[in-house]
């Protein structure tokens, strides 16, 4: 599938339409709240 759509691929994937430089997305199962707020605190002003 990739060598048949890689072009497509490599612009959704990597041209922006997926990844995003200040993006953060996970589960808060096993994380603490403080870990959440310094990651908001750090992040922030990016």
């Amino acid at each position: 599938m990739w060598q048949q759509h890689e072009p497509l691929l490599q612009e959704y994937l990597w041209g922006g339409g997926f990844w995003e430089e200040s993006y953060y997305v996970g589960t808060a199962g096993d994380v603490s709240t403080d870990t959440i707020e310094q990651y908001i605190e750090r992040t922030e002003h990016v």
